[in-house]
């Protein structure tokens, strides 16, 4: 899920987190963030856990791939 937040962090530490329509702070040190949360399974088995991590570490690795391929072909447009 993908949503709107205000929050004001202490440095690395979160002080403050308010939803984009029901501001808790009426100060302006709270900035405008766009946050991404991720449910966590705690009870997920080691196994599916490694395997999914090895398939996302391969697409991952398929991507940077693409990229150096096309950082290349770029490269060598612009060298002739």
């Amino acid at each position: 899920m993908i949503k709107k937040v205000w929050a004001k962090f202490d440095g690395m530490d979160l002080e403050c987190v308010c939803d984009e329509h029901h501001r808790k702070c009426k100060d302006d040190t709270c900035k405008e963030y766009v946050v991404k949360f991720m449910e966590i399974d705690r009870k997920q088995e080691l196994e599916e856990a490694t395997k999914h991590l090895s398939i996302e570490a391969r697409k991952l690795q398929s991507e940077m791939q693409k990229f150096q391929s096309k950082i290349s072909r770029s490269i060598k447009k612009y060298k002739i």
